[in-house]
């Protein structure tokens, strides 16, 4: 079955998922992050099929979210690297993470540890203001329609939710 598209959306998550939706996107980008650079290194730790592989990969090329070199040691080799793009994507990766931790995570072990080179304490995601700096909560933020907003497919009914939102207090 032939996935619907998500472009014509007025929503910059659905625009997203567009690019990094497809299943192994993520896990693609997670790997590349962590330092896989080498197709086979990729597929050997997934455990993916070299043509779903190659079908990621080629689809994160054409949107500018990876590129890809040839290995200085053998030519024949493809090295892929983070676009500054791909790498403004590291903040989703540490979201899901903090969230598989809290939710999903066997015992409440965490499978991987972030460390902060900072400070050097293991942490986690934690939205906050761009600004002032303080922590960001549903019950602290309200959204309203921007420039770029519009009903259409995938946000028919935005426009009656936002006007009906209250600034501070989440929708039940």
């Amino acid at each position: 079955m032939e996935r619907s598209s998500f472009a014509d959306f007025s929503c910059s998550i659905s625009r997203t998922l567009e690019v990094v939706g497809e299943w192994w996107t993520l896990l693609i980008l997670r790997d590349l992050f962590l330092g896989f650079e080498r197709f086979d290194e990729i597929q050997r730790n997934l455990g993916l099929a070299s043509n779903v592989l190659t079908a990621r990969l080629k689809r994160l090329l054409e949107q500018g979210i990876v590129e890809r070199h040839t290995d200085l040691q053998d030519k024949r080799v493809w090295r892929y690297t983070l676009t500054e793009q791909g790498r403004d994507l590291y903040p989703v990766l540490l979201a899901l993470t903090a969230w598989g931790d809290k939710w999903r995570a066997p015992g409440g072990l965490k499978p991987l540890h972030i460390r902060h080179a900072s400070c050097q304490h293991v942490s986690n995601a934690v939205p906050h203001c761009a600004i002032c700096g303080e922590k960001m909560r549903l019950d602290n933020i309200s959204f309203e329609a921007g420039p770029g907003g519009r009903e259409a497919p995938g946000t028919a009914l935005i426009g009656q939710v936002l006007r009906q939102h209250k600034p501070g207090k989440p929708e039940k």
